[in-house]
């Protein structure tokens, strides 16, 4: 969503697409903080963000807070004050910073926030979206990420955690019993894009996101 638009967004504009669309839950809206920008800018954008983590407690669903910010300290201010209104479930961003190799220098300083602010663990819920795999170092946090259906979209399948070309003949011809395929092979999945690519790309899609939770499942 571009920035602008982003800016002329307000709290009643949030609530009535939630009325709307009536979720289970909700997160804090996200915004925009970028690291090589002027600090008011980022700081006013971080200071929004937790006035709409603010504004959201007026709802009457789960809310989910919002880890953000250009800097460390900003993500920490955001995190501890969402940590004072109540929220115990945070989502935290991350394939800008997985990009460019930044990662490892804020997700461990952010869980040790977390776990500062409570007791135990198991009192707070963390997801890490916008990345799906290689973090074998923080096996104990939620990973979230599209990977499933992006790579569906062009074709791609995967097998075991790994995703190949369709055509591959690594894993063409192999049968797979997941609820989507129920047998059928990655060839099938082939005829079926030539005569139907709508139910094929669905096909394809919940193949993907099942064979990924199984492969995180057994890690």
């Amino acid at each position: 969503m571009p920035d602008e638009l982003i800016d002329r967004l307000e709290t009643k504009d949030y609530f009535k697409l939630i009325k709307e669309l009536r979720p289970d839950a909700t997160m804090i809206p996200d915004n925009y903080t970028y690291t090589d920008v002027p600090l008011y800018q980022s700081w006013s954008q971080t200071i929004r963000l937790v006035n709409f983590a603010n504004d959201f407690l007026k709802l009457d669903i789960p809310l989910i807070g919002l880890i953000k910010g250009a800097n460390l300290r900003q993500m920490d201010w955001a995190v501890r004050k969402q940590v004072e209104m109540g929220y115990v479930s945070f989502a935290m961003p991350a394939r800008e910073l997985f990009e460019e190799e930044m990662l490892d220098y804020f997700l461990p300083q952010i869980l040790l926030t977390l776990k500062r602010s409570y007791k135990k663990r198991s009192d707070f819920e963390f997801l890490l979206y916008g990345v799906g795999q290689k973090l074998s170092r923080y096996k104990d946090i939620s990973l979230s990420n599209l990977s499933w259906f992006l790579r569906a979209k062009h074709g791609e399948y995967y097998w075991d955690g790994l995703f190949y070309d369709l055509r591959d003949p690594v894993i063409r011809f192999n049968e797979c019993y997941c609820e989507a395929c129920r047998g059928m092979m990655p060839q099938d999945i082939i005829d079926l894009w030539f005569e139907n690519k709508e139910r094929a790309l669905r096909t394809l899609a919940v193949h993907n996101i099942l064979d990924l939770s199984q492969w995180r499942r057994r890690r």
